[in-house]
């Protein structure tokens, strides 16, 4: 990766969509709309929501039947029983959690609710994580290859609480065309000692400025063009084991799942 001090983050308005869409068609066209056009060694940042919207992964929480495990994971989180039903089907793990939300793992990330979410769509509603985001991002990089000869990066973001800290901050859920992580072990720092452990989570800081733009309520950024970065593009394929610990090897979470250990294993959507 190459030095650069001059990164611009170039935000994309779109109208609000409510129904499943084209996702590419409308990168496309919403970078034209708003009088930007692609370039080589572009990356775009793209929300989980939008991609999740244009899945059609929206679900109406009163045509979800509870099971038992649900009924039980809604009585020790204080979450309505059909949320908790939507939370045991999508999370690959979930962890005992606080009232309204269930400490879970989805694709390698530690996220409340295996990332649902009821915020940004209609009332009575829940969106999902987009299916195979990695996947998801892999096929929008060939299509915009293809179809534009443009090489470009692409970033699937989600805001997240980080633990101890109060607000939310941008990370990848999904990544393709470029490195997510650094490797800095090896380097010397300013004082000359060897870095040992230090990784560099490109993706994650790169997802964390696109943030500043998109924001949370209504402000309609849901992509956001990010160039030079110095960051090499590549065609080799990326995945979340890349970016990501086991929870027994992450120092956060393993204290945590020792003591408390997981309630119930849930399965992938």
């Amino acid at each position: 990766m190459a030095k650069n001090t001059s990164v611009k983050y170039i935000p994309i308005h779109t109208s609000v969509k409510k129904e499943r869409f084209d996702l590419f068609k409308i990168i496309l066209d919403e970078v034209e709309k708003n009088g930007e056009r692609l370039e080589d060694e572009d990356i775009i940042v793209i929300s989980s929501k939008f991609v999740a919207m244009s899945e059609g992964r929206l679900v109406k929480l009163s045509d979800v039947i509870p099971s038992p495990e649900a009924e039980d994971l809604a009585s020790k989180t204080h979450m309505p029983s059909n949320l908790a039903e939507l939370v045991l089907r999508e999370a690959d793990l979930v962890f005992a959690g606080m009232p309204g939300f269930a400490l879970s793992i989805k694709d390698g990330v530690f996220t409340p609710n295996a990332g649902i979410d009821r915020s940004n769509v209609e009332e009575g509603w829940a969106i999902l994580y987009p299916r195979m985001p990695f996947r998801k991002a892999e096929m929008l990089r060939r299509r915009i290859l293809l179809e534009s000869g443009k090489k470009v990066g692409i970033i699937i973001t989600d805001s997240r609480l980080l633990p101890l800290r109060s607000g939310t901050t941008g990370i990848a859920i999904g990544v393709a065309g470029f490195d997510p992580i650094k490797d800095e072990r090896g380097r010397k720092d300013l004082f000359n000692n060897i870095l040992r452990v230090t990784l560099r989570a490109l993706a994650d800081d790169i997802s964390a400025g696109a943030q500043l733009m998109m924001g949370e309520a209504d402000e309609s950024i849901p992509i956001v063009i990010v160039r030079d970065t110095g960051i090499k593009l590549h065609d080799k394929p990326v995945d979340y084991e890349q970016m990501t610990v086991d929870y027994n090897e992450c120092i956060y979470v393993r204290g945590l799942a020792y003591k408390n250990r997981s309630i119930f294993d849930g399965k992938s959507g």
